[in-house]
């Protein structure tokens, strides 16, 4: 019995440290992805919440380390109550992933910065900067405009014919949104199987830390 309750206990480090590893990548990338979203939009909004549910999984991933170090049945019991939430929450999120398009809401965002460029004219120049990207749909939409071509359309901001940018920002973003879009949901997919395997051994280890305590009782 001792030797199966040291092995769920060193089950649950693992998938715990595992657990907070995800975590942590799922806040870098959302962190890296908030610092060029625009506030209040649909992608900013996403964002935030990964960040938060980012943050709950490396808490509650220190708690089951903790339970299961401290062969603790109150903090056994306590970590699976905080799976059960947080599952409740990735399956929620998995759903709202799948059933939402982000790279047509990465399309109307754009178009909506762009339809208002006096307003926006940082924001225009940060996403042409990070996407290697020019206008619209490329350095013509300024000629279009009547307006020189600004120095953000070009790389290392070196005003060189080949330096230009040649694509465009709308199609640079559709792009970078299916990109993380994918590695999204495979962060999520992994992140939801680690929990639920997490759920079972803490699960296991607080009925046989239980079953273990009655039996010192009689």
């Amino acid at each position: 019995m001792a030797c199966r309750t040291s092995f769920l206990k060193g089950v649950l480090i693992i998938l715990n440290v595992l657990l907070s590893l995800l975590g942590v990548t799922l806040i870098a990338l959302s962190i890296y992805e908030l610092n060029s979203s625009t506030p209040g939009t649909f992608e900013h909004i996403a964002i935030v919440v990964q960040i938060f549910v980012g943050t709950f999984v490396v808490l509650t991933s220190f708690l089951g380390c903790f339970a299961a170090a401290r062969d603790s049945l109150g903090l056994v019991w306590s970590f699976v109550i905080c799976m059960l939430i947080l599952l409740c929450l990735q399956v929620y999120i998995i759903a709202a992933a799948h059933s939402t398009d982000y790279v047509e809401r990465s399309k109307s965002d754009f178009l909506a910065i762009w339809a208002d460029q006096k307003a926006n004219v940082q924001r225009i120049s940060l996403i042409e900067q990070k996407y290697s990207c020019c206008g619209q749909s490329g350095a013509h939409d300024y000629i279009l405009l009547g307006r020189g071509i600004p120095i953000n359309c070009y790389k290392a901001f070196e005003r060189q014919g080949n330096s230009l940018f040649s694509q465009g920002c709308l199609q640079a973003v559709q792009d970078h949104a299916t990109d993380n879009v994918a590695i999204g949901l495979v962060i999520k997919w992994l992140l939801l199987l680690v929990e639920l395997a997490a759920l079972a051994a803490a699960t296991h280890l607080g009925i046989t830390v239980r079953n273990e305590l009655r039996r010192e009782r009689f």
